[in-house]
């Protein structure tokens, strides 16, 4: 819990943490309060509005510290003689951090000079990813200077706003970088990542995307320590009491739950199924998230041959996510179930074209649009986590799924679904709505039934 104690002629809120090394108690200063000024406006003495104002902000920067806040003002409003009435905060909480990061950086950057010392431009190499982000950063800002002051981008006469956002990378710099890993840049990606962890501590959302990059090089063991570095991380962001129905609602716990959900991805991939079944339990019961868990335990009972259990999987979530119709197509296929079979697979090919036909040993061009390179991520993503059951996929399935996508009605009914998808994303004003209708159409469940009944009078002779 947090308390106050008296710095000097200062007042500071605090908290007691443990050294996990030495076991002893240590106080972490949470915030500094170096007026009878600002102190008043801390305690609301004359306006609730700024006291309520400043224990948001302090408790959304450390969202793991219970703040007891009518002992925290009795305490302050005690010590309010020991403060004197005023205080230059700019140049305390405005320009001096910034000066003096400013000069320290400015100052290694003039003595690294890779024309004078070898050693200089091997360290410049080392770290060009970082100073080309930094680069960019630099030049972003000073695009951005000329701004004029609105209701949404003023402080106040203490700063708060711009002290209490230290501990948080802002969201724009995260989109920054993870638009590098996006593109497959992962030795950027990875760089400028791990430069902001080293910046904010706590940052459990790029843990995440440095397992994720991980996974992408595939290396596994590595990806598996970051997911659980995110997880750890993830949990102390979490506001006291949650309800398990806020999960996810609550933007505090998407890295906790990612860093799950993607740990249940690598798991997979190292065949460590009883431990991925394990988190995927948690997921349900922790987070609330059954359908993903749902969706998990389909990859992982289909590359464990337990057909009937991958099949109810994999149908229990498949009108949410059409991809998982492909893995209860095969699991059906196995069952015997040719209609199911036919259907399933139907369904998920005309959503996820790409995806099929990777699954099912096509090569595939380089996709193009956002929704092309969605189709082919999962493609690709879907093959490595299913990669136990194509490694040991009878000859019988193989050719099955392979005869079907050379059907001739199956190939028209592919190249409709593509073309309209391209038409719906061209700015074109042709009759958008009958092109959607028609799409949404096409990629419905039940087409996809009536296109299996169609088709099921030639099972006997594609199971041959």
């Amino acid at each position: 819990m947090a308390y106050v104690r008296q710095r000097g002629n200062q007042i500071a809120i605090v908290h007691g943490e443990r050294d996990p090394e030495a076991g002893k108690v240590q106080q972490r200063i949470l915030f500094t309060i170096y007026s009878k000024a600002e102190a008043l406006k801390i305690i609301g003495r004359k306006d609730k509005a700024n006291a309520r104002y400043f224990q948001d902000l302090l408790t959304h920067e450390y969202p793991g510290i219970r703040f007891d806040w009518n002992k925290i003002n009795n305490t302050i409003e005690a010590n309010l003689n020991i403060l004197p009435d005023l205080y230059n905060y700019k140049a305390e909480r405005l320009q001096a951090r910034f000066r003096d990061d400013l000069c320290a950086f400015t100052r290694q950057l003039i003595l690294t000079d890779p024309q004078e010392l070898f050693s200089a431009a091997q360290l410049i190499r080392e770290n060009q990813h970082e100073l080309e982000y930094l680069s960019e950063l630099i030049q972003w800002r000073l695009d951005m200077r000329r701004q004029e002051q609105n209701e949404w981008n003023t402080d106040n006469q203490f700063y708060w706003r711009n002290l209490l956002q230290g501990n948080k990378v802002p969201p724009e710099a995260e989109e920054y970088a993870a638009d590098y890993y996006h593109r497959g840049e992962y030795d950027r990606a990875q760089a400028v990542f791990k430069l902001l962890i080293e910046c904010f501590k706590d940052y459990a959302e790029g843990y995440n995307y440095l397992g994720l990059i991980a996974l992408a090089q595939a290396k596994l063991d590595e990806a598996i320590i970051y997911f659980d570095r995110t997880m750890v991380l993830g949990r102390k962001l979490f506001p006291q009491k949650m309800a398990r129905k806020h999960y996810w609602t609550d933007l505090s716990t998407r890295p906790y739950m990612r860093g799950m959900r993607n740990m249940i991805l690598a798991l997979i991939r190292v065949k460590r199924y009883d431990e991925a079944l394990s988190f995927c339990d948690r997921l349900e019961k922790e987070c609330a998230d059954g359908i993903t868990a749902t969706s998990y335990r389909a990859d992982i009972y289909l590359n464990l041959n337990l057909w009937q259990s991958a099949a109810d999987a994999a149908i229990s979530g498949h009108k949410l996510f059409p991809s998982e119709s492909l893995i209860a197509a095969f699991a059906c296929l196995e069952l015997s179930r040719y209609e199911d079979t036919l259907t399933h697979f139907l369904y998920g090919t005309l959503n996820y074209p790409r995806t099929s036909r990777i699954l099912n040993g096509q090569q595939m061009p380089k996709p193009k649009s956002n929704e092309e390179i969605r189709d082919h991520n999962t493609g690709v993503n879907l093959s490595r986590t299913l990669y136990d059951f194509k490694s040991k996929q009878s000859r019988k399935s193989k050719k099955f799924f392979q005869t079907l996508l050379k059907q001739p009605r199956i190939i028209s009914l592919i190249q409709e679904s593509e073309d309209l998808a391209d038409k719906w994303r061209t700015k074109n004003p042709t009759p958008k709505r009958s092109v959607f209708k028609r799409l949404q159409y096409i990629r419905s469940f039940e087409f996809a039934q009536q296109e299996a009944e169609k088709l099921s009078e030639k099972i006997g002779e594609l199971i041959r």
